[in-house]
């Protein structure tokens, strides 16, 4: 997601793919040993996906982190998800509609504020 800036790497870690578990979600593309991306960064895990990665010999995956935010992470977080969307106030437009999910899948980091 948008949310990898400069000290906010605690969001996403990198984990053996044997530890992956359906539901997890990528942090960082997947890519084989060309550079092909097999798999774009924010997809879900299934347990057909976790099969075949460790049948193709990929070892690790970067996952998101879904530990709580604290209050200020949070604002930080808002702050830069409004300036990247700010020239998209329609909500009915394509990218009005991934801010709207983006700010929900904050609010669901936010911790007891």
């Amino acid at each position: 997601m948008f949310f990898y800036g400069k000290g906010k790497e605690t969001m996403k870690k990198r984990i053996p793919t044997t530890d992956a578990e359906e539901g997890m979600v990528l942090a960082k593309e997947v890519a084989n040993e060309k550079g092909m991306t097999l798999c774009a960064e924010g997809t879900s895990l299934t347990g057909d996906l976790i099969e075949r990665f460790n049948q193709m010999a990929i070892t690790e995956i970067y996952v998101e982190n879904n530990q709580q935010l604290s209050a200020e992470d949070y604002a930080a977080l808002k702050q830069k998800l409004d300036q990247r969307f700010s020239l998209s106030e329609n909500s009915h437009s394509l990218l009005g509609k991934l801010k709207t999910v983006l700010l929900l899948r904050l609010e669901s980091r936010k911790g007891s504020l």
